[in-house]
């Protein structure tokens, strides 16, 4: 297994006199500050390949080859959104002048259970005061964080909700190099919907450690683009199902971001919820 440091990516609105951290190599993909992640059950298809076959007459003029790995995306975003949600937080930093200021921060997260649980990174509610979870039917609730485990970058968010749609989750454990994936997420904060990238499995079990303190094992490597807000949004596999949670991306390269992988993220939070009464 390699070790790559990375960075958050969570959208954060800094204030305009705040000091920054120069970039880390692995940016925590958390909170429209800096933002990742973080999916659910949608019918997907693989598409077919044409093949060219030769005559007796010569060669066949040579057929369109359609991509092995093509999936239908909208397909998938409609049966998955409904149990995506944006998680925005306000907490207290400091200026330039070591004076207090307010900060603002957007990720991503999934609804894991009806009754108001949401899966996200810890990084995306790290330190809030506040939190408001905004569903897809566009309901905007407070949220409080019910459990979290920050070494695994994972926390369990509750609102008041009654019946909420549940995210299909997947089996990471079958993911091969080179299977087609989508990251959804809040990237930037930008208004109007989650954003969808698309790309495959670019490696499995990898390490990482974030700049936001998480050393992070068995991570799943993508070529799908994963920005700032991104940050504990779905990583789903072509049946639609979550397959990671996008967590980060590095700052210095093209094209490389990494998931949690969602079998264990799935025994963490399983884990956490046990620790009391949900």
């Amino acid at each position: 297994m390699t070790t790559t440091d990375l960075r958050p990516p969570y959208v954060q609105t800094p204030h305009p006199h705040r000091r920054r951290r120069s970039g880390g190599r692995l940016l925590a993909a958390a909170v429209a500050l800096v933002a990742v992640v973080g999916a659910a059950g949608a019918g997907g298809y693989l598409g077919g390949r044409d093949v060219a076959t030769r005559t007796a007459a010569g060669p066949a003029a040579a057929a369109p080859v359609a991509a092995a790995n093509a999936v239908n995306v909208p397909a998938l975003l409609a049966k998955v959104e409904p149990s995506i949600v944006t998680v925005r937080t306000r907490s207290e930093g400091v200026d330039a002048f070591l004076q207090p200021v307010a900060e603002q921060g957007t990720g991503t997260g999934f609804v894991i259970g009806a009754d108001g649980l949401i899966a996200t990174n810890y990084h995306v509610v790290q330190g809030a005061q506040t939190i408001t979870v905004t569903l897809r039917d566009g309901r905007t609730l407070p949220g409080t964080v019910l459990r979290s485990d920050p070494a695994a970058d994972l926390a369990v968010v509750r609102v008041d909700a009654k019946g909420l749609p549940v995210a299909a989750l997947g089996d990471s454990a079958t993911l091969k190099v080179g299977a087609p994936v989508i990251a959804i997420g809040n990237a930037l904060a930008l208004p109007g919907g989650p954003t969808v990238t698309e790309g495959i499995v670019s490696a499995l079990d990898r390490t990482v450690q974030t700049d936001a303190g998480a050393r992070l094992r068995h991570v799943i490597q993508t070529d799908a683009a994963i920005n700032p807000g991104n940050s504990g949004g779905p990583l789903i596999d072509a049946a639609g199902r979550i397959v990671g949670i996008n967590t980060a991306a590095a700052g210095d390269a093209q094209n490389i971001g990494f998931a949690i992988a969602i079998d264990g993220a799935r025994q963490t939070i399983d884990g956490l919820l046990r620790q009391g009464d949900a």
